[in-house]
């Protein structure tokens, strides 16, 4: 059985365009970042959205709203 370890690598939390026929430039910023691990032998696993509730300070009387981010996850074996 093989033995992996892993990396994470954050990604964009919004890929914003202005049309659809930029959509492949949001894409490929996700297809740059698993070719520049590729180079170092990391093989892309996959994407995770993590949910992160930010603390808010002492005297604080609202809740600050979660933050989303995308975490790409890589592997390669040991």
């Amino acid at each position: 059985m093989a033995s992996y370890e892993y990396k994470c690598v954050p990604g964009s939390a919004q890929l914003v365009v202005k049309s659809a026929s930029e959509s492949s430039k949001a894409v490929d910023s996700y297809a740059n970042i698993i070719n520049a691990e590729a180079v170092n032998g990391w093989e892309f696993y996959s994407l995770e959205t993590m949910t992160v509730a930010q603390a808010s300070g002492c005297f604080s009387t609202s809740k600050e709203p979660p933050v989303v981010f995308n975490m790409l996850v890589f592997r390669r074996e040991k």
